[in-house]
């Protein structure tokens, strides 16, 4: 009865060692190595400064250089805002295919210190979103609208952003 088993233990260690030296399956092969590419934050202008949401604020477009990130699969983006009426603003993130992906400012969590003024904002991008990429290149920005469309109120400031991404290389 021992030698069976041993026997039945020595066919499947062979068996599984021909299938991994033959390449097994696409299943069997290892993922790719994680990778972490971050745009820091930095000025919605690209300078010193922001831009005031009267209506539409756009920041400059900004790219991953230096990432070498092949299938993004999670990723968030920071917005410093500076306004007195949060629930008039709605957000985008604009992105390289020139569509937008809405951002939720008011579900974003809070905290952390901006550039010079205002909050800091950081929504977490839909997973389902990211399949479709195949890397992170390409402009990327952002687009703050103040949806109050009364010219006497007070204007805010879109004064920086960023963006983080984890994936496989």
């Amino acid at each position: 009865m021992c030698q069976f088993r041993f026997g039945l233990l020595c066919a499947a260690l062979a068996g599984s060692l021909f299938l991994s030296g033959c390449g097994g399956s696409d299943a069997a092969r290892p993922a790719g190595m994680a990778s972490q590419c971050a745009l820091p934050l930095k000025y919605a202008d690209g300078s010193s400064g922001g831009y005031g949401i009267n209506f539409v604020a756009q920041a400059i477009s900004r790219q991953f250089t230096a990432c070498a990130m092949e299938q993004p699969l999670a990723a968030s983006v920071s917005l410093c805002i500076d306004h007195r009426q949060m629930g008039e603003l709605s957000a985008q993130l604009v992105l390289p295919n020139q569509s937008g992906l809405d951002l939720d400012l008011q579900t974003a969590s809070q905290g952390g210190s901006c550039l010079i003024s205002g909050r800091l904002f950081t929504v977490a991008l839909p997973a389902s979103r990211l399949q479709g990429f195949s890397g992170l290149r390409g402009d990327w920005s952002v687009r703050v609208r103040d949806n109050n469309l009364v010219a006497s109120t007070p204007t805010g400031f879109l004064v920086g952003w960023s963006m983080q991404a984890e994936g496989l290389q």
